[in-house]
């Protein structure tokens, strides 16, 4: 399409093409419509009404989840949020401190963690505090994992 001083021009070309896909999509949509015709009268012949079909409005629906016994279980075994009575970074400097002055590895911390019974692991809470510069961390030597000393 060409746009000159506010009047637009279309190609003949692209108008014959559009018109050509009209034609078409009319041919292909009476070809149905006959055919939905004939359908309603083998319905008719044989003594059966076809069945209607509901308008659908919006969004097609999600399909609704399987409610089976596990997955039942897993939603029961969700854990819920607690609270302790030391916080997250107080165990960990306290486990980090316990440790002397070769400091903890993150196993340590980790078995700390989980004697605590707290779920998940102490990861985040060594991020944040390596970042507020109150722990320091080492790569280990000659083993996987790091070490944490106080700072």
């Amino acid at each position: 399409m060409n746009c000159f001083l506010g009047v637009m021009t279309v190609s003949k070309t692209a108008i014959a093409k559009l018109e050509s896909l009209v034609r078409k999509l009319n041919a292909e949509r009476h070809e149905h419509v006959n055919a939905i015709a004939e359908i309603d009268r083998v319905f008719e012949g044989l003594g059966l009404e076809p069945p209607r079909l509901k308008k659908r409005r919006g969004r097609p629906r999600r399909p609704k989840k399987s409610k089976t016994k596990s997955a039942k279980r897993r939603i029961g075994k969700r854990a819920k949020r607690r609270t302790f009575k030391t916080t997250a970074a107080e165990l960990v400097l306290a486990t980090i401190k316990k440790a002397g002055k070769n400091g903890a590895t993150g196993a340590d911390i980790t078995k700390a963690w989980k004697a605590a019974k707290r779920s998940g692991n102490a990861y985040n809470t060594l991020g944040e505090l390596t970042r507020a510069k109150k722990i320091r961390r080492k790569k280990a030597k000659g083993v996987r994992g790091s070490r944490y000393t106080l700072a």
